[in-house]
């Protein structure tokens, strides 16, 4: 995990621990929080399901992008000790 982000929504409604992730290909990608679901999958394997999360593909790309943009600012950041 590179970072976490708080987004809120018109100052009523906020969504937190949503994730920026490395894949192993070495991009990023936004993870919304999620749980572990308690059955496994069909192969074995855990499943997680998203908390919240964007309904719309449009949304999901503005939210995303916004996260993203907002992230790549902050790496940009000098700090003075």
């Amino acid at each position: 995990m590179r970072g976490l982000s708080t987004v809120t929504f018109d100052g009523k409604y906020a969504v937190r621990n949503i994730s920026i992730v490395e894949s192993k290909k070495g991009g990023l990608f936004v993870s919304m929080p999620s749980y572990k679901f308690k059955e496994l999958d069909p192969n074995g394997k855990s499943q997680f399901k998203d908390i919240a999360y964007p309904v719309t593909k449009e949304f999901r790309e503005m939210l995303y992008g916004k996260i993203m943009e907002s992230y790549k600012e902050e790496q940009n950041l000098e700090f003075t000790v």
